[in-house]
């Protein structure tokens, strides 16, 4: 699956509020507020992602998961998987592993507490990864052959 127009223009407008020198710290801030929480309970969030909703509602906890996830690391590089951002935390910690096996493995309801603590560990590693491939790839989490998981773990076992 590729993104459409309309998912493409909302990571386009996430960015937009990290543009560097003109940073929408307010805009973040209210992204940031979403973390940890269900969509429904993000009331500052809901202005900067129902324009972006599509028409049917199954996909609407990944754009709200972006959105608070992004809010907490508005940095992007482009061609980046979640996968190849982990890969280089390898050295740093032999847990770096472990987390990484156990982001792997989580089911889609436990995807979010999961990344959130995935998207901290890059954080605090200046590991910027794509977020619309993320995006991307939340949205194609349970197919049945994997392949979000199987492309996440050839770049993070990639030498």
């Amino acid at each position: 699956m590729n993104l459409d127009a309309k998912q493409k223009s909302f990571i386009g407008y996430l960015l937009s509020l990290a543009k560097e020198g003109n940073e929408d710290r307010g805009a973040l801030a209210d992204l940031r507020s979403g973390l940890g929480k269900a969509p429904g309970a993000m009331a500052r969030v809901h202005r900067h992602v129902v324009p972006y909703l599509p028409d049917y509602r199954s996909d609407e906890r990944w754009y709200y998961l972006i959105a608070a996830l992004f809010g907490s690391f508005p940095q992007h590089r482009k061609g980046r998987s979640i996968g190849a951002a982990f890969r280089s935390l390898k050295p740093k910690s032999d847990s770096m592993e472990a987390r990484f096996i156990a982001l792997l493995n989580a089911h889609q309801d436990d995807l979010g507490d999961h990344l959130r603590h995935a998207i901290s560990l890059l954080k605090s590693n200046e590991q910027p990864l794509d977020w619309f491939r993320l995006f991307e790839d939340l949205h194609q989490w349970d197919h049945s052959e994997g392949y979000v998981q199987l492309n996440w773990a050839r770049d993070f076992y990639r030498e």
